[in-house]
């Protein structure tokens, strides 16, 4: 989804609210001003999404010249304190969202914050007026602040010193730039993925940083695990559920493969037991399994007790679902609930990373977890996935996260683009090879092995595909040579020969030395791949492919009665193979690529072989 769709996609709906409220006092005032009622309903969108508010119009300022609106308005956080938030919106036409957000425009609303929290803004209307005055008794009570720039541009950190220059002398401020890749980020996690997203009109407490107190279901009900490590099997009731994800929301489930899905069969069925049959819960609902760093020592009579830091690694579904039903439930029906309803929760101090990714790896054994799943929460997948949003190709960093896709939108695996990556753009199809080999013996994805956690595994292949220099760019370059030619060959890439991959890893020197000779040696070439593919143009991939294939008996020697020996040394012997492409490299020029006729490429590329 490109930016410039994505701001569409708002821009509309900020007219769909404009048109409900045509009949607003400011929508009225500001009928010739268009930038003015934009900024307004983007204000409005922005309190509707995040839904913390519903008579926002109550809040919201009068907008400026420059096209800009404020709301000023409280909220408690999840531990009952008051934090004020002032938020000032920035709309601007198509033209701008794929420009950055102007510095000076950042400057002026830090200069604007300054003089309300100062009391000191002049000709402001009764609204503003009342809501300053509170805000000053909240400061002076130390109340903390935050504030917000709104922009449907994209903000790259051009000030962030001064940023940090206005929060440095009052540590009960904070300031979060909302741009128009944080909100696209947003958007598709609630309407692709199923998952409410980060609401930064919350303040956030660390569940793994934070001293959680546990109400259990009467004491004595527990049962005590003390060798290798300490671990309890308690039974709590579904208040203390649902108040635990009240106030941390999916911040449990940080170390966990899997966030719950909003809606699902599985959820359904979870809350169909707890409202209608909550007797029934403890012997139907295998439970919930956390880790913590600070397991007291639990007495007979305990009926609370308190953890330092605590993740939700299994039962991420069962949480979801217990706290949904308890929300939506009745005062009666909750107490019916809390009187008949049980929970296993089983909590375990932490032995490290490597038990703590076993125990979670084994509890979710009764519904298979990927190697790959276990990664899904690095910096590096989500930079990944985050950077193809940009694109009409969705990095999916864990099965089944989106629910729906967008249309002219496709999600490719991590899996999948880890293959491709290591072959094309790395230039490794052996160690690919010897991937698929390990595969079959030991039922392991070695791209989504690590060589450095775990205390290191033979053959795993992590760090080598995902690291500081791995891009997104190189990722779909690679995805979309592989695409073109798979569909020219009609077939997937999970029933190929494991030898196209060799050729796939040659074709790189062949494209790269076609593009270069056509264009310039000074381009990027795999941004150029990526432009040209999005235009419809992959003829050159399918030239290019198709001669790299036609130079078998070239790079072979013409000798058919040694190529199966060739073929095998090049499978699974890595220096064998690096002077093989060093070779190709020399046999041929780029006017001998122009020369392929399209059509025999074209057959090439139908006769490669299956596994």
């Amino acid at each position: 989804m490109i930016t410039s769709d994505f701001y569409h996609i708002i821009d509309k709906e900020l007219e769909v609210l404009l048109e409900r409220y045509k009949n607003n006092v400011f929508v009225q005032k500001h009928k010739k001003n268009l930038n003015n009622q934009k900024s307004y309903a983007f204000l409005m969108w922005f309190v509707n999404f995040y839904g913390k508010l519903s008579n926002y119009s109550d809040y919201i300022t009068e907008g400026n010249d420059d096209s800009s609106c404020d709301i000023v308005f409280d909220l408690k956080d999840n531990q009952g304190k008051k934090v004020f938030y002032i938020v000032q919106s920035k709309w601007n036409n198509a033209r701008k969202a794929e420009a950055e957000v102007e510095r000076d425009e950042i400057l002026k609303a830090l200069s604007e914050f300054e003089t309300l929290m100062a009391g000191e803004k002049e000709k402001i209307n009764d609204t503003l007026k009342a809501q300053l005055k509170l805000l000053l008794e909240h400061l002076r009570d130390n109340g903390e602040v935050k504030f917000i720039f709104l922009s449907l541009s994209q903000y790259k950190g051009g000030a962030d010193d001064n940023i940090r220059t206005f929060l440095k002398n009052d540590p009960k401020r904070s300031f979060e730039v909302i741009d128009i890749n944080r909100i696209r980020n947003d958007y598709i996690d609630r309407n692709y993925k199923d998952i409410n997203p980060i609401n930064p009109l919350e303040s956030q407490y660390n569940p793994e940083e934070s001293p959680i107190k546990i109400r259990l279901a009467g004491n004595a009900n527990f049962i005590k695990i003390e060798k290798p490590f300490d671990a309890y099997t308690v039974l709590v009731r579904p208040r203390m559920i649902y108040e635990l994800f009240e106030k941390y929301n999916f911040l449990l489930f940080y170390k966990n493969v899997r966030n719950p899905l909003l809606q699902s069969q599985f959820n359904e069925e979870i809350e169909y037991t707890i409202s209608k049959n909550p007797a029934f819960f403890w012997y139907y609902n295998n439970g919930i399994t956390a880790i913590t760093y600070d397991l007291p020592t639990i007495g007979q009579q305990a009926e609370n007790i308190e953890v330092m830091g605590l993740q939700v690694i299994n039962g991420a579904q069962t949480v979801y679902s217990i706290y949904h039903a308890y929300k939506n439930a009745s005062p009666g029906k909750r107490r019916r609930l809390d009187q008949d309803a049980l929970i296993t929760l089983r909590l375990l101090r932490t032995g490290g990373r490597d038990f703590d990714i076993n125990v979670t790896r084994y509890t979710n054994s009764q519904n298979p977890v990927r190697d790959s799943d276990f990664f899904a929460n690095d910096d590096i997948q989500l930079t990944l996935q985050n950077a193809s949003y940009i694109t009409p190709v969705w990095y999916r960093k864990r099965r089944g996260e989106f629910r729906v896709l967008p249309e002219g939108i496709r999600s490719v695996s991590n899996e999948v683009f880890a293959d491709i990556y290591l072959a094309y753009h790395l230039g490794n199809p052996v160690a690919l090879f010897r991937k698929y080999q390990i595969e079959i013996a030991r039922n392991k994805n070695m791209c989504f092995i690590s060589a450095n956690r775990n205390n290191g595994s033979e053959g795993g292949l992590y760090e080598k595909i995902f690291n500081e220099d791995t891009t997104y760019e190189d990722m779909l370059s690679a995805f979309y040579v592989t695409d073109t030619i798979l569909k020219q060959a009609d077939k997937r890439i999970d029933e190929i020969a494991y030898s196209f991959f060799y050729w796939l890893a040659l074709s790189k020197i062949t494209i790269t030395k076609y593009l270069q000779a056509k264009y310039s040696d000074k381009i990027k070439v795999n941004r150029q791949i990526i432009q040209l593919y999005e235009k419809g143009e992959t003829e050159f991939i399918i030239r290019a492919f198709g001669f790299t294939l036609g130079m078998q008996t070239t790079v072979f020697n013409d000798d058919e009665s040694m190529r199966e020996q060739h073929m095998s040394k090049m499978l699974d012997n890595s220096s064998y193979f690096e002077n093989m492409k060093e070779e190709f490299d020399k046999a041929f020029e780029a006017d001998d690529i122009e020369s392929m006729p399209i059509n025999r490429a074209v057959m090439a590329i139908k006769l490669l072989g299956t596994k």
